[in-house]
């Protein structure tokens, strides 16, 4: 070894000895595991994307959510009960991928997030409906809507979820007596749980919490019961949090609890089954359904899905801000 390499080596020497028996101090702390109870969480951060449209049908295509979430370790689609997941761009019209975009667009956009920093969400835009193109559809067969549907493969039982969303901006001067879901899950054919903001007779936006038997299984139409919250500000155009959980029962501790920013929206017990005892298939996470005037859009971010109440407190990289009490 020269006399000119030496000094070169020794330093690589001592540069592996630190390395080797120490730790620098800006090196990230080890990941903190997350609790078992937590079946799925993502910011839609580095790694996540969405895939081209798929399998259309007459009134529609099929769309993924993949990759994992760089900050979570989680991976898209959830999988929930031994199911599967993706958006329904439904349409309304006969579509093929290249022609999908001319209704329903998602994607993964940089915005400005609930505190105030840059974030990745999920961005969706309705363009127009293929039966009532900018129009309402309010009062048509359409259906257009974008859900990202969980289906699952068998009755998931008690679950949790929470997500940030923003409403449309314009979404007060769009929606005219009428209605905009939220959230909602429904059984194999007799049991659904909705949540919407309407403004019926004109008034000021407000929730609307119903429990009745469009499920889509060609039933006569049944309500079990409905709440209409309207102490509880609708945000428009900012950032809020949902909150639901579900215990499916036939008995009285059944129970539907949803919450927004902290403030309870309904905590309703009792039997939550229908008439033929059918299990949940379809939970409607992120969905845009509207009979506001198109274009409409919206924004998904900070989705966690846990097996019961979740376990977080400030410190903890799940921890989400802001949780109602149940």
């Amino acid at each position: 070894m020269t006399s000119r390499k030496l000094p070169a080596a020794l330093a690589a020497l001592a540069l592996m000895t630190f390395a080797a028996g120490t730790k620098a101090h800006d090196a990230p702390p080890p990941a903190k595991a997350p609790p078992a109870r937590l079946l799925f969480w993502s910011g839609f951060e580095e790694g996540v994307f969405v895939g081209a449209p798929r399998d259309c049908y007459a009134a529609g295509c099929w769309q993924d959510l993949l990759g994992t979430d760089a900050a979570t370790g989680f991976s898209w689609p959830p999988k929930i009960a031994g199911g599967n997941a993706a958006f329904q761009l439904r349409s309304g019209a006969p579509s093929m991928p290249w022609t999908i975009a001319d209704y329903i667009v998602n994607e993964i956009q940089t915005v400005t997030g609930r505190t105030g920093a840059p974030t990745r969400a999920h961005h969706v835009v309705m363009k127009k409906t293929g039966c009532t193109a900018t129009a309402s559809q309010n009062g048509s067969p359409c259906s257009a809507q974008d859900p990202y549907l969980l289906r699952a493969a068998s009755e998931p039982g008690d679950l949790y979820i929470s997500f940030w969303r923003k409403l449309d901006p314009s979404l007060l001067n769009k929606l005219v007596n009428g209605w905009h879901v939220v959230f909602e899950w429904k059984s194999t054919g007799d049991y659904r749980v909705i949540s919407q903001i309407v403004n019926y007779g004109g008034a000021r936006p407000y929730w609307q919490v119903t429990a009745d038997n469009t499920a889509n299984g060609g039933l006569a139409y049944q309500q079990f019961w409905r709440t209409e919250i309207k102490t509880i500000p609708v945000p428009i155009g900012q950032w809020f949090k949902f909150e639901v959980f579900w215990h499916r029962s036939k008995s009285s501790d059944g129970r539907v609890w949803m919450a927004v920013n902290g403030q309870k929206l309904v905590d309703k017990l009792g039997p939550n089954y229908g008439v033929n005892s059918n299990p949940i298939d379809r939970i409607f996470l992120m969905q845009l359904y509207s009979a506001a005037t198109y274009p409409l859009e919206q924004w998904t971010d900070d989705v966690q899905i846990w097996r019961t109440f979740p376990t977080a407190k400030p410190g903890d990289p799940w921890y989400d801000g802001v949780y109602a009490p149940h």
